[in-house]
């Protein structure tokens, strides 16, 4: 069980009552035409939402992100994935077009980056965006990723993450 807490979120593992949140989201992220990068298609239907949100409820990877103000208002979720490679996780995360803008994705990977750098002692993380994502392009270069030789992906050490927030 993961909880989270920053000024104005609270990260908390995904409830299966959380699938109608889900999918407005995903139905924002699909019509955006974002999700066409990704290498799965997502459901649309609400049968397909509410199977997607059980399966996230059952394991610790998949997390909700919700308004402290708004009685555990969820605006969008973010991801932890263990990778093969040992101490590597990769990141996501999609949010309510409706709270775009308001820097809670930053503040809700930031969270999640400290929580995989300390307390699952991740040596990196990493992540993928298509460069026509220009949003979360820049948001991952505030979060401190830096591209790798691939296009679209990019990567972020412990050490890096570290020397990052003696910056501030």
């Amino acid at each position: 069980m993961t909880f989270l807490e920053t000024e104005r979120l609270t990260i908390r593992n995904f409830k299966v009552d959380d699938w109608e949140a889900l999918h407005e989201s995903i139905l924002q992220y699909v019509a955006s035409g974002l999700a066409a990068y990704e290498p799965n298609q997502w459901p649309t239907t609400p049968e397909g939402i509410k199977g997607a949100a059980e399966w996230f409820a059952s394991g610790d990877e998949y997390f909700a992100v919700c308004l402290k103000e708004e009685k555990d208002r969820y605006i969008g979720f973010v991801c932890l994935n263990k990778q093969e490679k040992e101490g590597e996780f990769n990141i996501g995360y999609v949010f309510n077009f409706n709270y775009h803008g308001k820097g809670y994705a930053t503040e809700a990977c930031k969270a999640l980056l400290n929580h995989a750098f300390n307390r699952l002692q991740a040596k990196r993380v990493v992540t993928g965006t298509p460069t026509a994502n220009t949003a979360s392009v820049r948001l991952l270069e505030r979060l401190g990723f830096k591209a790798t030789e691939t296009p679209g992906t990019y990567e972020l050490t412990r050490v890096e993450w570290k020397a990052k927030l003696r910056e501030k």
